[in-house]
């Protein structure tokens, strides 16, 4: 239970206080597409960062590619 609470703590924080979060929800509109492609490029690659699925959705991979280590 206090798990899922930090997680729902961190993703109020995100909204509120991250620029690129904001940038990338703004992107995709909806909070369930933004977590849809938070989910696909978790189990398509492995990523470092949080910052680098953000980039990822915001900027695009053909844009700006971000450093995602390929499995």
């Amino acid at each position: 239970m206090s798990l899922m609470i930090l997680a729902f703590l961190v993703d109020q924080i995100q909204q509120l206080c991250s620029p690129l979060f904001q940038a990338a929800l703004k992107k995709v509109g909806k909070k369930k597409y933004l977590w849809s492609g938070i989910i696909a490029l978790f189990k398509g690659f492995e990523i470092d960062s949080f910052k680098t699925i953000l980039e990822a959705i915001t900027y695009g991979i053909k844009n700006k590619p971000p450093d995602i280590l390929y499995r």
